[in-house]
């Protein structure tokens, strides 16, 4: 019973593996072959410089007197000049004017003040790769038919 059951499971596999045999006869050749693609990528580096400057202090004085002074001043002239109040007012606003513009040339540095400054100059790199686009399959049968199947891998 042991040798009948051994002949029969050994008679169907040879019998399997003939089939095979004749059904890859037909193909010829295959070629698989993959495709890819090109993908630019511009990647953002952020490049922070910071430093330490010091920043002048000017002196506070008070120019309020000399404006006053500039002004009278300047009415006194503009009434001699132009012999109407309109004079007056426009050679006090002139006058007031010139007094505070040679206050401000006239300011000092009493000291500085320590600041942090910071600067951002962004560079960026730009990165290439192949990326996986689609796969295809040539088959030559013995009949010298080509046939190509296409496909992509599922995401």
């Amino acid at each position: 019973m042991k040798y009948i059951l051994a002949i029969i499971t050994s008679v169907f596999m040879f019998t399997n593996i003939a089939q095979a045999d004749t059904t890859q006869r037909n193909v010829v050749q295959s070629v698989v072959t993959h495709h890819y693609v090109t993908e630019t990528i511009e990647h953002r580096i952020s490049n922070r410089v910071c430093e330490e400057i010091d920043i002048p202090i000017y002196s506070t004085k008070d120019k309020t007197g000399n404006i006053i002074i500039g002004s009278i001043l300047g009415g006194i002239l503009g009434k001699q000049i132009g012999k109407d109040d309109g004079s007056t007012a426009i050679g006090a606003i002139l006058g007031g004017t010139i007094a505070n513009a040679d206050a401000e040339k006239n300011k000092s540095i009493v000291g500085y003040k320590r600041t942090t400054v910071c600067e951002d100059t962004p560079t960026y790199e730009i990165e290439k790769r192949q990326v996986y686009s689609h796969s295809t399959i040539r088959f030559t049968d013995k009949n010298s038919a080509t046939y190509i199947l296409k496909f992509q891998q599922r995401n």
